[in-house]
């Protein structure tokens, strides 16, 4: 695509694609036509109930021509004879690129943990540059972190047509060592904190996601795979079914910008992006303290003389930290991961790390092996 505009009857051009990328239709055939308004309204596009708005219209695997217009400037065009002209080219020997990047567990655990995220929509901000900002800031912090217990797989790709090139590259990688998996979009804006679950709703990475967003917002927007659109839905096909969840703000197609030039830098801000990674941050700080660990004393073992707990019983002095201490010890069997036992506590999993690291000095627990 190199440039596209309409020339009016008065002479003035309109539709610019270097004002505005969206004005000309995503992958339109070249034109250099003159034609009346009733001709050239046949390839126009607009949003009624967004007026002011420019769509977002692809054609896709099918050559046609069309501009992108606000419905208000469409009914202020007058009749007469128009000049459309479109500049581009479709080439035979095009490629799709994509990137990835492996960040190695610290344990030697090869189990990963994927984190994708998409490039491809053209002058749009939360359903485009939201995810990849996250995406990044996301890798700075996971390669900060002195201990990995995953290894971690971002990937970033044209959306649908990248990710399932990327499958089709790596299946047996993916299918043998991606245990969780999250694909980030629409990011970046003030609005909810969502979801999109796996067609099973029970994979380690729906547990870790409705354990999480739970605990950054009080109402969370929990969607079902019927309200699938982005990558999920390839890492999800049967064939590879890896349990991945989108995670969103505002989930895409449910804020009335989506797929419009109102989706620009004034929609998405500084606070919306902190609380995306934030979001991103907290689940994979649950994942990594998911561990299953049992008691190893037949009962309950002496907090006091080890100065976990105080040593004078007296009424009021059983805080809630002692009490989260001893329950966390009570649910301790070997079969509850960390996340169950902090929804039975009703705190989030990361939050218990400080009393697991305490416990685990005093060897008053033990991690069970989940590979034997």
């Amino acid at each position: 695509m190199r440039d596209g505009y309409i020339i009016t009857p008065n002479g003035k051009k309109i539709c610019q694609f270097k004002e505005h990328n969206l004005h000309i239709l995503n992958y339109s055939a070249p034109i250099d036509k003159k034609l009346s308004l009733d001709e050239l309204k046949e390839h126009i596009y607009t949003i009624p109930e967004l007026p002011n708005a420019i769509a977002y219209v692809t054609s896709y695997y099918e050559r046609r021509w069309g501009f992108c217009i606000s419905y208000n400037e469409l009914k202020e065009l007058p009749d007469g004879e128009y000049h459309a002209f479109i500049d581009s080219e479709f080439k035979d020997d095009g490629e799709l690129n994509y990137a990835h990047i492996i960040i190695p567990s610290t344990t030697g655990n090869t189990k990963e943990i994927l984190i994708s995220s998409y490039l491809c929509h053209p002058q749009m901000a939360n359903n485009e540059l939201s995810g990849p900002a996250v995406w990044s800031e996301l890798i700075r912090w996971v390669r900060s972190l002195k201990h990995r217990e995953y290894t971690y797989r971002f990937v970033i790709v044209p959306e649908t047509i990248g990710s399932i090139c990327y499958i089709n590259r790596n299946f047996k990688t993916l299918k043998e060592n991606v245990v969780a998996g999250f694909v980030l979009s629409c990011i970046g804006d003030d609005g909810d904190y969502s979801v999109v679950l796996s067609p099973d709703e029970n994979s380690l990475s729906d547990i870790a996601t409705l354990h999480t967003i739970k605990h950054i917002t009080k109402e969370p927007k929990i969607y079902k795979f019927l309200d699938r659109g982005s990558d999920e839905r390839q890492y999800n096909t049967p064939n590879l079914n890896l349990g991945v969840t989108a995670i969103c703000r505002t989930k895409f197609n449910c804020f009335k910008e989506y797929h419009t030039s109102l989706d620009d830098l004034n929609f998405i801000t500084l606070d919306g992006l902190r609380g995306g990674f934030n979001y991103a941050r907290n689940l994979i700080e649950n994942l990594e303290i998911n561990k299953k660990y049992i008691l190893t004393t037949i009962c309950e073992p002496n907090l006091g003389s080890r100065g976990l707990i105080g040593t004078l019983s007296i009424k009021g002095s059983y805080n809630v930290e002692y009490k989260k201490l001893r329950t966390f010890l009570a649910y301790c069997n070997g079969k509850r991961s960390v996340i169950e036992i902090a929804d039975i506590l009703g705190v989030e999993a990361r939050s218990l790390k400080p009393i697991i690291d305490k416990l685990l000095e005093f060897e008053l627990i033990k991690e069970i092996n989940t590979k034997d």
